[in-house]
C-alpha cells in the first residue's frame, strides 16, 4: 500500500503518534487492534499508508486487504484472502464436514502469529463498511486474541455511510470490550494544515482568498479540498457540490475514455488490464490512451504491482457509477459478468453483475454456487445473503429447479438452517414454514421432516408453546404403520418439545415410544435423541440414578456413533440435568469433559460453554470462570451470544466491576430472545441495581422479570426472582421506616407480601423437579421478614445451611452475612455474631467477592466484630502479594505455592481445582509479573515474604 506520488502527508501529528506507540507495543508483543474511522474523503487511507511505510521502515511486515464496494458484504473474508494471500489461502473445509467458524478464526490467528514469528507483522484492512458479515466478525475475534502476538491489526471504515452504521457500532463495540483497542476518529484538517496540503499539491504557495475559500468551502475535508484546487486549475467559479466538482473531472475526459471509466466504476473493484480490454471493446492503441488521460487526470491510479486501476478515491467511483444510465447499466454488467466467468471469477463476484444486467437465470445459478462456496468456509451469513439473493430471483426462472438442481422447498430449508446457525431464529421460522407451505399437501414425509426443524427454530426464538404443536404436526403426518425411520425423529423431536414445555410424563412416554421404534429401524439419530431426553425426563422426574444412568448411556452411544451433534447434545442435557439436582461440582467437571470431547470435532457451543461456566459461578470457582468467561468472549459466535454476555455480567456483579457489568448487560440486548430470558436478564438488572442501592429500579427490574417467567416451567425462576425483590423490599421498607413514612412502609410491605405469596406458590410448583427451589424458598422466607422488621438469625442459618448442602458457596456466604447481622440485631454475643461473619468473609475473600466483602467488613466495624483469620500469617501474605502485585485473591495463592515448588498438579490438588485451572492461573501470573518462568516468579514472592512464614493453608 503506497500513496500516491502527488500525495502530501501532512497533520495528523496525534494520531500518528497513537498508531506508531501501537506499533512499538506490536514489535514488542502486545498486539493492538486499531479502528481508524472518519467521514469519506477525511484521510483515513492516507494515514494507513503513512503508517504503512514507517512500519516497513521500522523491520515490520505490511499487509493489504480492501473490502469491494459491489460484492464486498457477500464474499466471506474478502479483505483477509487479499491481505494474507502471502501467506496461504485461508482455511477451507468440506461443507458437509462439521465444525465451526471458530476453527477459520483460529487457524487464522495461528497464521497471523506464526508469520509475526519471523517480523512483527501490520495487517490493514480497508473500507470496513463494504465488508461481510465473517469479516467483521473475525476482527472483533483477532481484536481479542492479539493481545500477546506481534501484530498491529489496523482497519478503516467511514462513520458516514448510513446503510453500514448499525454493523459498524457493532464492529466498534466489540473491539472495544477486548481491553487492548485502539479507536482513532479522524476530524477535519485544521486552517494552517489544509493551507499546507495545498501548498504541497500546487507546488508553490497560493494566493491567500483562494486557500481561504477552499478551506471554507471543504470543512476541512482533505479529498474535498484537493478537488476544489484542482477546479480552480481548470478557471471559472467553483463548483457548490462535492458531486459536482467531483464529476467535472469526469468532464474533462475524451467520450472513449468517459466510457471506459464507466466500466471500471461499475466493476465495483480495482481492474485489471485484461478485464478493461476485453469490456471496453475499444482497440488496443485507443485503450491505452484512455486510461492514460484518465491516469493524467486524476480520475484513475494505476498499480503497477498488480497490473490494475483503481479511482483515486471512492467518492469518485460513487459519482460516475451514479452518471451510468438504465440500459447502459445492464449491458455493462452483462458484458462485466461474461468476461469475469470466461476468466473462472468466483460465483459471489458473478452474481451480482448477472443480476444488475437483468439476467436472472445466470444471477441465480451464481447465488447458489456462490452461497456453496460461503458455506464451505463458514461464511454463513454471506451464504445466507446468496440464497436470499437466490429466492428473490426464483420466480423470474422458469426452469430454476432442474438449473441449481434443488426445488425452492430445498432452497427455503438450506436458507433457514443458515438463518438459525447465524443467530436470527425468527427469519428461520419464516423461511422453514414457506418450506413446508411448498411441500405439505403433496410429500407429508418431507413436511414432517421440515416441521421438526420449525420446532427448533421456534424454540431457539423463545416460542416454546409453538415449537410443541410443530413437533406435534411432525408426528401427525407420519403414519404410525408402517414403522419408518420419520416417525421415530418426529416422536424423539416431540419428546424433546414437551420436556422443555415441563411436562415431563409426557415426554418421558413419547421418548419410550421413540426409542423403542428407533431401535427397531436402525434410526441411531432418533435413538440418541429420544434416549437423552429420556435420561432428563426420568431426572427430573425424581429418577434420579435411573435418568442418569440413561443419560451416561447415552453419551456412549454417541461416543461410539462418531456424531458430535449428538455427543455434544447429551453433554447439554448432562450439565443441566446436574445442575438441576443441585450437583453444581459434578456439571462443571462434566462440562468441561464435554467442551475438551466436542473441540475435538472443531465445533463450538455456547450452550455447553454456558452450563460450565453457570456452574463454576455457582461453585465458588471465580477465578476459573473468569478465564472461561474471557476466552469465551473472545470466541464469541452468533448463536446465542447474550449467554456468555450475561453470565460475565454476573460474574462482574460479584466481584464489584459494575460499569463492566452494566456495558455487558447492554450488549447483551442485541441478541436476546423476546422472551429476555424468561425475566433472567431483568433479574440481573435488578442484582447490580440492588449492589448499587437502587432499591425501587431494582424493584421495577423484577416485576419486569416476573411477567417474563409467567410460563409454568418457569417456577423455580419466580422464586429466585421473588427472593431478590423481597430484598429490595427490605431496604425500602427499612428506608421507609427510617423516615416515619408509615404510607411507604404499607406500601413495600404489601408488595414483599405478595412475593413471598408467589414465591411460596412457585416453590411448590417447582419442589418435585429440582431441589434448587428449597434454597430460593428459603432466602426468600428470610428476605420477607427482613422487610417486615424481625431479626430471624435461624432462618438465615437455615437458608446458607440449604445452599452449602447445594454446593453453591457464594449464596451461602450472603445468607452468613445476613445472620450475623441478625444476630447483632437481636442482641446476641460478639462471639456468635462472629462466626457466620467469619465463615462469610473467608470465603468473600477468597473467590473476591468485593461488595460482600465491603460489607462484611462494615458490619464487622460497626458491631465490633472480629475478623480475625484463623491463620494469622499465611492470608496476609496473600493480601499482600495481591495488592503489591496487582494479583487476584486466587492467583495469591496460586504464586504462594509456586514459591513453595509445588508443580501445576499439586496447586491443583491443594486448591481443589483442575490442572488446567492451575495453568491458566499460572500463566496469567507470569504475565502480570513479566517473569519469564516459574522460578522467576517464585523469586519475586520470595522477596516479598516474611520470614518464617510456615506451609501455607486454604480453604478448599
Amino acid at each position: 500500500m503506497e500513496a500516491s506520488a502527488g500525495e502530501v502527508f501532512v497533520g495528523r501529528v496525534r494520531e500518528l503518534g497513537q498508531l506508531e506507540r501501537a506499533l512499538d507495543a506490536a514489535r514488542a508483543g502486545g498486539g493492538t487492534t486499531a479502528l481508524v474511522t472518519g467521514d469519506a474523503g477525511i484521510g483515513k487511507t492516507r494515514l494507513a499508508s503513512e503508517l504503512a511505510a514507517r512500519a516497513r521502515g521500522a523491520g515490520f511486515e505490511a499487509l493489504l486487504g480492501h473490502s469491494i464496494e459491489l460484492v464486498g458484504t457477500e464474499l466471506p473474508f474478502q479483505p483477509f484472502v487479499e491481505a494474507l494471500r502471502p501467506l496461504g489461502a485461508l482455511p477451507r473445509t468440506d461443507a458437509r464436514a462439521v465444525g465451526s467458524q471458530l476453527r477459520v478464526f483460529q487457524e487464522t490467528l495461528a497464521l497471523l502469529g506464526d508469520r509475526a514469528a519471523a517480523a512483527p507483522l501490520l495487517l490493514v484492512l480497508e473500507d470496513l463498511h463494504w465488508a461481510d458479515t465473517s469479516t467483521l466478525d473475525l476482527v472483533v475475534f483477532l481484536a481479542h486474541n492479539l493481545d500477546d502476538q506481534r501484530v498491529l491489526l489496523l482497519a478503516t471504515f467511514r462513520a458516514d455511510e448510513p446503510a453500514s452504521a448499525a454493523r459498524m457500532r457493532r464492529l466498534a463495540d466489540g473491539v472495544r470490550r477486548s481491553g487492548s483497542a485502539l479507536l482513532v476518529e479522524l476530524g477535519p484538517l485544521q486552517h494552517e494544515e489544509l493551507t499546507a496540503l495545498l501548498g504541497g499539491r500546487a507546488g508553490a504557495p497560493l494566493a491567500a482568498a483562494l486557500t481561504d475559500e477552499i478551506v471554507a468551502r471543504s470543512e476541512g475535508n482533505p479529498f474535498f479540498a484537493e478537488e476544489l484546487l484542482a477546479a480552480a486549475d481548470q478557471g471559472g467559479e467553483l463548483p457548490r457540490g462535492l458531486r459536482e466538482l467531483l464529476l467535472q473531472r469526469m468532464a474533462l475526459l475524451d467520450p472513449a475514455t468517459q466510457g471506459l471509466v464507466r466500466v471500471a466504476a461499475a466493476a465495483g473493484r480495482d481492474v485489471g488490464y485484461p478485464l478493461l480490454r476485453a469490456v471496453a471493446g475499444l482497440p488496443e492503441p485507443d485503450l491505452r490512451q484512455s486510461l492514460r488521460q484518465a491516469v493524467e487526470h486524476g480520475v484513475l491510479v494505476a498499480e503497477q504491482a498488480t497490473g490494475s486501476f483503481g479511482f483515486r478515491h471512492a467518492l469518485l467511483a460513487e459519482a460516475i457509477n451514479a452518471t451510468i444510465l438504465p440500459g447502459e447499466r445492464e449491458e455493462l454488467h452483462a458484458r462485466l459478468a461474461q468476461e469475469l466467468a470466461r476468466s473462472s471469477a468466483e460465483p459471489a463476484e458473478l452474481a451480482p453483475h448477472w443480476a444488475a444486467a437483468g439476467r436472472a437465470a445466470e444471477a441465480l445459478a451464481a447465488s447458489v454456487e456462490a452461497a456453496r462456496q460461503a458455506e464451505a468456509v463458514f461464511g454463513l451469513a454471506e451464504a445466507l445473503a446468496h440464497l436470499e439473493r437466490a429466492l428473490g430471483l426464483w420466480p423470474a426462472v422458469p426452469n430454476a429447479a432442474e438449473l441449481v438442481r434443488l426445488d425452492l422447498a430445498a432452497l427455503c430449508s438450506w436458507a433457514a438452517e443458515l438463518a438459525s446457525r447465524t443467530g436470527v431464529a425468527p427469519h428461520a421460522v419464516q423461511l422453514a414454514q414457506q418450506a413446508i407451505d411448498l411441500v405439505e399437501a403433496r410429500d407429508p414425509l418431507r413436511a414432517a421432516r421440515l416441521y421438526d426443524r420449525l420446532g427448533r427454530y421456534l424454540h431457539e426464538s423463545g416460542r416454546t408453546d409453538a415449537a410443541l404443536s410443530a413437533f406435534e404436526r411432525a408426528v401427525e403426518l407420519v403414519p404410525a404403520q408402517p414403522p419408518s425411520p420419520e416417525r421415530a425423529q418426529a416422536l424423539a423431536w416431540l419428546g424433546t418439545g414437551l420436556m422443555v414445555a415441563w411436562r415431563y410424563d409426557e415426554s418421558l412416554a413419547t421418548c419410550e415410544q421413540a426409542l423403542a421404534l428407533a431401535r427397531a429401524v436402525g434410526e441411531r439419530p432418533a435413538e440418541l435423541l429420544a434416549l437423552s431426553v429420556l435420561g432428563s425426563d426420568l431426572a427430573y422426574l425424581g429418577h434420579t440414578d435411573e435418568g442418569l444412568g440413561q443419560l451416561w448411556r447415552a453419551l456412549e452411544l454417541a461416543e461410539e456413533s462418531g456424531d458430535p451433534l449428538a455427543l455434544l447434545r447429551v453433554y447439554v442435557e448432562i450439565t443441566d440435568v446436574l445442575m438441576m439436582l443441585g450437583r453444581p461440582r459434578e456439571s462443571a467437571r462434566v462440562g468441561e469433559r464435554g467442551l475438551e470431547a466436542v473441540r475435538r470435532y472443531g465445533i463450538d457451543s455456547t450452550v455447553l460453554v454456558a452450563n460450565s461456566i453457570e456452574a463454576l459461578l455457582a461453585i465458588g470457582e471465580w477465578d476459573e470462570a473468569d478465564s472461561a468467561t474471557a476466552a469465551a468472549l473472545r470466541a464469541i459466535t452468533a448463536n446465542f451470544p447474550y449467554m456468555l454476555l450475561m453470565l460475565r455480567a454476573d460474574l462482574e456483579l460479584g466481584r464489584g466491576d459494575f460499569e463492566a457489568a452494566r456495558a455487558h448487560l447492554q450488549a447483551a440486548l442485541a441478541t436476546l430472545r423476546e422472551d429476555r430470558g424468561q425475566g433472567i436478564y431483568d433479574v440481573f438488572l435488578a442484582e447490580l441495581a440492588l449492589w448499587e442501592r437502587r432499591w425501587t429500579e431494582a424493584d421495577q427490574a423484577v416485576r419486569d422479570g416476573l411477567a417474563g417467567a409467567r410460563s409454568r416451567q418457569a417456577a423455580q425462576l419466580r422464586v429466585w426472582f421473588c427472593a431478590k425483590g423481597l430484598r429490595a423490599q427490605a431496604e425500602l421498607a427499612a428506608l421507609a421506616r427510617a423516615r416515619r413514612d408509615a404510607d411507604a412502609v404499607r406500601t413495600w410491605l404489601a408488595r414483599a407480601e405478595k412475593l413471598i405469596a408467589t414465591a411460596r406458590r412457585s416453590a411448590a410448583e417447582a419442589a418435585a423437579v429440582t431441589p434448587n427451589v428449597a434454597g430460593w424458598r428459603a432466602l426468600a422466607e428470610a428476605e420477607y421478614q427482613r422487610a417486615v422488621g424481625v431479626a430471624r438469625p435461624d432462618l438465615w442459618a437455615g437458608a446458607a445451611d440449604s445452599w452449602e448442602r447445594l454446593e453453591r458457596p457464594p449464596l451461602a456466604a450472603y445468607c452468613r452475612w445476613r445472620q450475623a447481622e441478625a444476630l447483632v440485631a437481636a442482641g446476641a454475643s460478639r462471639a456468635q455474631a462472629s462466626g457466620p461473619l467469619r465463615q462469610a468473609h473467608a470465603l468473600a475473600a477468597r473467590i473476591g467477592a468485593e461488595p460482600l466483602t465491603r460489607q462484611l467488613e462494615l458490619l464487622a466495624q460497626r458491631a465490633r466484630l472480629e475478623l480475625a483469620p484463623p491463620d494469622a500469617g499465611s492470608p496476609d501474605r496473600k493480601q499482600g502479594l495481591a495488592e503489591i502485585l496487582g494479583l487476584t485473591p486466587r492467583e495469591a495463592e496460586v504464586l504462594t505455592l509456586i514459591a513453595r515448588g509445588y508443580t501445576n498438579r499439586e496447586i491443583a490438588a491443594t486448591l481443589v481445582i483442575s490442572v488446567r485451572t492451575a495453568g491458566v492461573h499460572v500463566s496469567h501470573i507470569l504475565r502480570k509479573l513479566g517473569a519469564p518462568n516459574r522460578l522467576e516468579a517464585a523469586a519475586i514472592a520470595h522477596r516479598l515474604s516474611p520470614p518464617h512464614v510456615g506451609r501455607p493453608q486454604f480453604e478448599a
